[in-house]
């Protein structure tokens, strides 16, 4: 066994487990979480329904609405929760339709005793389920072979309280054992390669049963096997190899798998003795051959991170030597180059690689400018940067709720955009079709399954004013700030102003209606008037408005050549949403606009996920955006606005004067 911990692990660990009483994967984890296969008594096999049961087509299928009945029978178990025993529980079992879900509460179902069980303690034996008359036999600990036991045995409130089963003797024939509920057990040999961060544990099973700390041992992190393990209804236990002989603990452990992968290594990356325990080498550039992995979260050494004990662990065979290597501990080989300059606010420490501290220095960086040449992000969603300051090369995380600024030292960068708290208006469907807003006022309906969206609930909730506006065939004005449209009565058009001034005529996709007085929406055209995206989670019927705050930095007076661009960086400091939940969401966008013309035939304009290498997928969460903008404009002074819209919402306006060369 390679014991490599220090002492000073060791006892941090008897600490914790002195403090917090059983570590984690002991019975109050596995009896709250679940689902979990059959795996011997805590999850069994198969199990006997006592009386006609409701099944369910799927796990969160309502208590009232059942498929149908099963009557009385054994049926064949694919997963359930931990605490089956002791209460109700969703079981997922094979039928002859297909996977279905029943609901039996403990006192509803029996499942078949053990075939043998370990006695962990001198046990009498009775010759009927009785102790009256007192015992006829006494066995020592052993492992002995069941023949039967009491009708569901396995049901108590109290886990103290004892079970008569039946096991066979080889002198004096079968004889009844009364024994409590949480010590009937079964022993297995295994031999299971594990690492374990420090155990805890005692050389007999018998205290960890009955809960007894004074028995207790510890022993050192490191790499070991398990030779055996005991499985009770509500548990496990390892009896684990250590240094200082074998230990039961109810830890499990880590699983170390086999592997056979070659691993190239293009950048930086530590060799440890034990994970992220003792660095004992550097290796960069070579390709190396890993024989083992731990898959499992791994919480070990300064830690934890999220960065790299939720990431696979390799036992790897490389030119200095055999060693423990994580590809997410150390220089990221997925960074995107860059070539920005980032204004810090606040403090940062500059780290040797993302959420990995330098362990020899400390290097603090207080409200100032430093060049960045590489963006990382990892699994969660934060971004790394790598920093240099005055010879100093780390990582830094963004932090752009502290305001950190980019700059685009190739492109350039003249805006910085920072999204504010969203206004949310969030709808409820009533069984008669209307949609209600704080549960009592109507804000519209839902026809051929779109919302119809009464205006003045959507404009009050959001700020607007409305009022009428003179016109023969009627009309209204919304407006918020510098904002404002108008609709009119039986036309599809809406006229678009900013300060007063029209900018612009759209075509709605249908007729606004009227009811009552009151203006009517489809949810099309709301999105595209307020600016508004769905909430993904509130089933279609409820919204934000996207809003924004806009810094100017300095704008050119001349430019060489016909095309005229803008960069801008956008920072998310409110929404952080996946990609996944932003899909149907409307994202902002600029524009070089001369005389109103929207930017011209030949306009062009994007918003990407920054830097725009990102590697991107549906669960990726992006808090830096790069916007950008460009159009041909012809030699000689032009007049232009910047203009930021979120759907056909202004949100900001800018003039610019610029003179072509």
């Amino acid at each position: 066994m390679n014991w490599r911990a220090s002492c000073m692990v060791t006892l941090l660990v008897v600490t914790l487990a002195g403090l917090l009483g059983k570590p984690a994967g002991t019975s109050a984890e596995f009896m709250a979480q679940g689902p979990y296969p059959p795996d011997g008594l805590r999850i069994p096999r198969s199990i006997e329904l006592l009386s006609d049961t409701a099944y369910f087509p799927a796990a969160d299928t309502p208590a009232d609405r059942p498929e149908g009945w099963f009557s009385p029978q054994n049926v064949k178990v694919i997963e359930t929760n931990g605490a089956w025993s002791i209460g109700a529980a969703n079981w997922k079992i094979e039928t002859m339709f297909g996977p279905r879900w029943i609901r039996p509460n403990p006192w509803e179902i029996d499942i078949a005793p053990p075939d043998r069980i370990l006695l962990t303690s001198d046990t009498p034996l009775f010759s009927k389920m009785s102790e009256r008359g007192g015992s006829v036999a006494a066995l020592a600990p052993q492992e002995v072979k069941v023949v039967r036991a009491e009708k569901q045995w396995f049901y108590t409130n109290d886990t103290s309280s004892k079970a008569w089963i039946q096991i066979h003797t080889s002198w004096m024939g079968d004889l009844w054992a009364h024994i409590p509920v949480k010590q009937i057990g079964t022993v297995q040999d295994v031999s299971k390669p594990v690492y374990y961060q420090g155990i805890y544990g005692s050389k007999e099973l018998l205290p960890l049963l009955q809960s007894v700390q004074t028995s207790m041992e510890s022993a050192s992190a490191g790499e070991t096997r398990i030779i055996q393990e005991y499985t009770t209804i509500y548990d496990r236990y390892f009896l684990v190899e250590t240094e200082v002989g074998p230990l039961w603990t109810s830890q499990a452990g880590v699983s170390i798998v086999a592997s056979d992968e070659t691993l190239n290594l293009t950048t930086e990356i530590p060799l440890f003795a034990s994970p992220a325990n003792k660095e004992i080498a550097v290796l960069s550039g070579e390709k190396v051959t890993a024989f083992e992995k731990i898959t499992q979260p791994l919480r070990t050494g300064r830690g934890p991170y999220d960065i790299w004990h939720f990431s696979t662990w390799y036992h790897v065979h490389t030119s200095k030597g055999t060693g423990w290597i994580n590809l997410l501990y150390g220089e990221p080989a997925d960074a995107v180059n860059v070539h920005w300059r980032v204004s810090i606010h606040g403090d940062r420490e500059l780290m040797r690689y993302p959420d990995v501290y330098y362990t020899s220095s400390v290097l603090l960086l207080r409200n100032q400018d430093v060049e960045v040449s590489a963006v990382w992000s990892m699994p969660n969603g934060t971004t790394w940067l790598k920093a240099s300051k005055e010879g100093h090369m780390g990582w830094i995380p963004l932090q752009s709720w502290n305001q950190d600024r980019f700059w685009d030292l190739d492109t350039g960068t003249e805006l910085q955009i920072e999204t504010q708290y969203p206004q949310q208006v969030i709808l409820k469907l009533d069984s008669q079709g209307v949609l209600k807003w704080n549960e009592d006022v109507d804000a519209g309906y839902v026809k051929e399954d779109v919302d119809v969206l009464k205006l003045k609930v959507l404009a009050e909730q959001l700020g607007y004013q409305q009022a009428d506006v003179e016109d023969p065939n009627g009309a209204v004005r919304y407006s918020k700030g510098d904002y404002a449209f108008v609709l009119h009565k039986g036309e599809q058009r809406v006229d678009i102003y900013w300060k007063d001034i029209l900018t612009k005529s759209v075509t709605l996709s249908s007729i606004p209606h009227q009811q009552e007085g009151e203006w009517y929406l489809e949810q099309t055209d709301v999105k595209l008037l307020f600016g508004l995206s769905p909430i993904p989670w509130y089933e279609g019927h409820a919204y934000y408005e996207g809003a924004y705050k806009v810094e100017l930095g300095k704008l050119p007076d001349k430019l060489a050549g016909t095309t005229a661009k803008l960069d801008a960086f956008l920072y998310d400091t409110q929404i952080q949403w996946t990609q996944k939940n932003l899909k149907d969401a409307i994202q902002p966008r600029l524009s070089l606009e001369e005389n109103n013309d929207l930017g011209g035939k030949d306009a062009l304009s994007s918003i990407t996920v920054a830097p725009a290498s990102k590697a991107v997928t549906a669960d990726t969460v992006t808090p830096l955006y790069h916007l950008s903008t460009s159009r041909t404009l012809t030699s000689g002074p032009h007049d232009l606005n910047i203009v930021l819209r979120v759907g056909e919402r202004i949100v900001w306006m800018q003039p610019w004067h610029v003179v072509m060369e």
